[in-house]
């Protein structure tokens, strides 16, 4: 018969790799997987929750730690808990006196808030007694300021605070212009064109004014309670009139050219 070929002994496979363990390292959440700071974290919160807080025995908040976070720290011995605690309250202890510190601070206001850091309302002076707490001037009755009450801390606007307009001083320049204008069609002085032309860079000063002006600060600077949308529609109608200023003016500068190009009075 044929001779047989022979067998060789076949290799061995090599072991199948599968998932390591979940307590191994690099396997899963467990022990080894967190590290101190992980650990020191944890018994914060414990530390927070518990009803004795900083006073709570390691064991009680060892246990506290496991029960909370029960696949992350099972293998977390005593000692090395008792370690890590110690090194949390003393962080938790230093922080508290650097917040008493921070608390005995003086507390100053500046020209933008004050010293309790509540914000700083517009409002109008009713007696001329008013100082400033910033440049320890006296303002006058009826004179803007921004002050906190709850503080007691006031400042002065336009030297100290910048100055913000509110919808009243924005009406008030409106009427001006419009009140200027019209005196000067009436009275119709030699030098008509030259003026309205101030009048004219006046109008597109305050137009600018207005595009700047948010319904927001608007209603913010108010002195009386004053809603964004009502702000809003308001700005809307002083931008209306402003325009129907400026059309009125140039409708003046349409009739002086018919005149001539000297023309500077209204016929």
């Amino acid at each position: 018969s044929r001779p047989q070929p022979l067998r060789t002994q076949a290799s061995a496979c090599p072991p199948r790799r599968g998932p390591p363990p979940v307590n191994a390292p690099g396997g899963g959440r467990g022990p080894l997987a967190m590290s101190d700071q992980d650990l020191m974290t944890a018994v914060r919160e414990a530390i927070a929750a518990h009803p004795d807080g900083v006073e709570a025995g390691p064991s009680a908040l060892l246990t506290a730690v496991k029960e909370a976070h029960p696949e992350d720290f099972t293998g977390v011995g005593i000692q090395k808990f008792k370690k890590l605690l110690s090194k949390v309250k003393t962080a938790i202890k230093e922080e508290e006196e650097q917040a008493k510190i921070e608390a005995a601070k003086p507390k100053v206001g500046s020209i933008d808030n004050c010293p309790g850091r509540h914000g700083l309302l517009r409002f109008l002076t009713n007696h001329n007694s008013y100082c400033c707490d910033t440049c320890r001037c006296y303002v006058p009755e009826g004179s803007p300021m921004w002050g906190c009450r709850q503080c007691d801390w006031d400042v002065c606007e336009g030297r100290c605070h910048p100055v913000g307009k509110t919808l009243s001083d924005l009406r008030s320049e409106v009427k001006h212009l419009e009140d200027q204008a019209q005196t000067l069609i009436v009275e119709n002085p030699s030098d008509l064109r030259t003026k309205l032309a101030l009048v004219e860079a006046e109008i597109h000063k305050l137009e600018k004014s207005l595009d700047n002006a948010s319904a927001a600060d608007l209603a913010r600077l108010s002195t009386v309670p004053l809603t964004e949308e009502e702000a809003r529609a308001q700005k809307k109608a002083l931008i209306a009139a402003s325009g129907a200023l400026l059309s009125k003016i140039e409708g003046t500068f349409e009739i002086l050219t018919k005149d001539g190009p000297s023309a500077g009075t209204l016929e």
